[in-house]
């Protein structure tokens, strides 16, 4: 039963406080709706985090729906107010001159045809985690995944859920605090507590935000990209059937940046952004949308940005870069001016709003903003040839594919022949400049890593080239849109021209719906060769940090290391040890508090540092012996054998100085200090008992 009902009740975690909150805006766009009920819905659950941190108010389920109801009645009541002062956007004509229209019979025909693509795409992107993860309780091996299961853990726990109060370097006392984005904890605490815990509820939402909310959002910007052509309904909801169904099978942003360091914010946030892009690219219209209609939905497009914003910071660089190339490079056309000077007070009032609701988290991203421009790259300078042929024919790459062995070169053929359509047709500009842009970042930072326009726009992401690159896969989906789309109209016209009509008399006639019949073909072609071939290999993939992991951070000797702790360890007590092994999962699956949540230890506790690099020395050094002490520290944790993480730059303060990382240097060699004992092995893990009154005897 949980194959079926805990994705559904991520989803209902994911789409009702979106939908309500739409619904009470009089959103009926299914443009809209498809691409902004999860980031209003992550909105709306950052509010009930802010409202945690009012005493006596708990985050969680109760508190979410209280906050959801609240604010879709207070939107529900000013829409009722101001009823009769809307208008209507305009209904513009299909342009048949450039695709031949589709009404009737042949019009509902293609919506359903849209509607089977958009499905099947939500299932097979959903399919390939499910079978990655083989189960949704299996445990995440990767280094990332440590902080933010202790975050979904602290906030199922605690109910804390406010800024202020993520990330606790000290689970015991949530002090202090080194700000992380909530905004994917917070949806994932809550379908923990509707499922089976912390780590189902994260992979279930990992799950759906790159899966089908990708999907849906890819779906939604092609659809947005047609509305700006007239290209009427008909073809605007195969446009967006197609975009869906390329996009569920492409490895990034979803599968890459989780297998290759388990980077699931920024995964969650990139997931996101097409949906968010079309909205900002398609609100407003010519004319119509008077006042009130016109102000809600910048109320809700202004809460959607800051539901993506909270998942992770560096989105507003992702959107942000996106869409003002988009309104440039579509400025320089009359139609895109005309179009823009209808949306531009609905955009500046829904970046008012985004930004008071994301204040927050504005100001604690702004206090790790130098941090991360900080960082090294980390590739080498590479050839210009090879760094434009490996994104044009997105190439796996990563650590999946450290050579360059397998690319999905159908979906990247599809996306330039989407872009030469563009050329042809001197239309969707701003489109293929989206596209063209990130991918000379892309290439600029392979190239030249240290320095250039690549550098700087990838500062946002740690200089992490699978983070920058992955940003030219958003974009991939519209263009094979436009490229299936076009290409399909454009056989068929050919075939109907004067010179064949004695062999095709009529088709000019139906040239719209044989268009159609001809997508659909060429659409089962792609499932057949491509679609289900890419799922197949994105759940390898997953499998390979999941189901059958290629290492083993937390396995079984762990879990039976922290059910012991958890039965014998005493309140206030914690557990010493370090966080790159499966120790912190004693604190996930059994509460217990364990020093270190943070895999190298963190500036805001010093200790830590000393602790990593020292415990050993207890026996012989008073100051470690005292931190020991006021910690109370009851028991440690050793696995002798944990994976091998990057280290990043250290601070000054920091123990670590080499590229990796494996095993903390205070913690080998532990057997026969005085005062420690063995207390629990199980192997490669060990749990000592450590004995504080023989730590207060020894002399200073």
């Amino acid at each position: 039963m949980s194959l079926l009902l805990y994705p559904l009740a991520g989803l209902a975690v994911l789409a009702v406080p979106g939908l309500l909150v739409q619904l009470a805006a009089g959103v009926r766009d299914k443009l809209w709706l498809a691409a902004l009920t999860a980031p209003v819905s992550v909105g709306v659950y950052g509010l009930a985090g802010l409202a945690s941190g009012i005493p006596g108010l708990s985050f969680g389920i109760p508190l979410a729906l209280a906050v959801t109801l609240l604010l879709s009645a207070i939107v529900f009541g000013i829409a009722w107010l101001r009823r009769g002062r809307t208008e209507p956007a305009p209904v513009e004509e299909p342009d048949t001159s450039l695709l031949p229209a589709l009404t009737g019979r042949w019009l509902l025909a293609a919506k359903l045809g849209a509607a089977v693509l958009v499905l099947g795409a939500v299932a097979l992107a959903l399919q390939q985690w499910h079978g990655g993860l083989g189960s949704w309780d299996t445990y995440p091996q990767e280094h990332d995944t440590i902080i933010h299961m202790v975050l979904v853990a602290y906030i199922s726990d605690t109910g804390r859920a406010a800024p202020w109060d993520l990330l606790p370097i000290d689970v015991l006392t949530g002090q202090p605090v080194s700000f992380y984005p909530s905004g994917l904890p917070l949806p994932a605490a809550l379908s923990g507590q509707l499922t089976g815990g912390p780590i189902t509820g994260f992979n279930v939402m990992n799950a759906l935000i790159t899966g089908p909310v990708f999907v849906l959002g890819s779906a939604a910007l092609a659809a947005a990209a047609f509305r700006r052509l007239r290209a009427g309904s008909g073809w605007t909801a195969l446009a967006g059937g197609v975009a869906a169904l390329v996009a569920a099978g492409l490895y990034r942003p979803g599968v890459q940046l989780l297998h290759d360091g388990g980077i699931a914010p920024n995964a969650a946030a990139m997931s996101m952004a097409p949906g968010v892009i079309a909205a900002l690219i398609s609100v407003g219209g010519l004319r119509g949308w008077g006042p009130g209609s016109r102000w809600l939905r910048a109320f809700v497009l202004g809460l959607g940005v800051a539901g993506v914003f909270s998942v992770h910071p560096s989105v507003a660089a992702t959107v942000g870069l996106s869409v003002v190339v988009f309104w440039i490079v579509e400025a320089f056309t009359k139609r895109g001016r005309e179009i823009l000077r209808g949306q531009w007070p609905v955009l500046l009032a829904a970046g008012l709003v985004a930004a008071l609701a994301s204040a927050t988290t504005l100001l604690g991203s702004a206090s790790q903003a130098t941090r991360t421009g900080t960082w090294s790259p980390d590739i080498p300078p590479g050839r210009f040839g090879d760094a434009l042929s490996t994104n044009l024919k997105l190439t796996y790459g990563g650590y999946f594919d450290p050579h360059g062995i397998f690319s999905q070169l159908s979906a990247g053929v599809l996306a330039l022949i989407g872009v030469l359509v563009v050329v042809v047709l001197r239309r969707a500009w701003g489109v293929a400049a989206m596209w063209l842009a990130w991918l000379a970042i892309v290439v600029d930072f392979k190239v030249h890593p240290w320095s250039g326009i690549g550098s700087m726009v990838g500062s946002p992401f740690y200089k992490s080239y699978v983070r920058i690159q992955s940003h030219i896969s958003l974009f991939i989906p519209v263009l094979a849109a436009i490229a299936v789309v076009f290409v399909a109209v454009g056989i068929i016209r050919l075939a109907g021209m004067p010179k064949n009509a004695a062999v095709f008399s009529r088709v000019r006639r139906f040239a719209g719906p044989v268009s159609a019949a001809l997508l659909a073909v060429m659409m089962a072609g792609y499932v057949v060769y491509a679609a289900v071939p890419y799922e197949h290999r994105n759940a390898q993939v997953i499998a390979s940090r999941y189901a059958k992991p290629e290492f083993t951070r937390v396995n079984d000797d762990d879990k039976r290391a922290a059910k012991f702790v958890e039965e014998h360890i005493k309140p206030g007590e914690r557990l010493m040890n370090s966080a790159n092994d499966g120790s912190t999962y004693a604190y996930v699956e059994d509460r217990v508090p364990v020093v270190n949540v943070v895999t190298l230890g963190s500036a805001l506790e010093p200790v830590t540092y000393e602790l990593l690099r020292s415990f050993r020395d207890y026996p012989t050094d008073p100051n470690i012996r005292k931190t020991v002490l006021s910690l109370n520290i009851g028991y440690v944790y050793v696995d002798s054998k944990a994976p091998t993480m990057g280290a990043g730059p250290g601070s000054p303060n920091s123990w670590y100085t080499a590229p990796t990382f494996e095993l903390a240097p205070g913690l080998q060699n532990l057997d026969g200090l005085p005062g420690l004992s063995v207390a629990f092995r199980s192997g490669t893990v060990t749990v000592y008992k450590l004995d504080r009154s023989v730590l207060a005897a020894l002399p200073n």
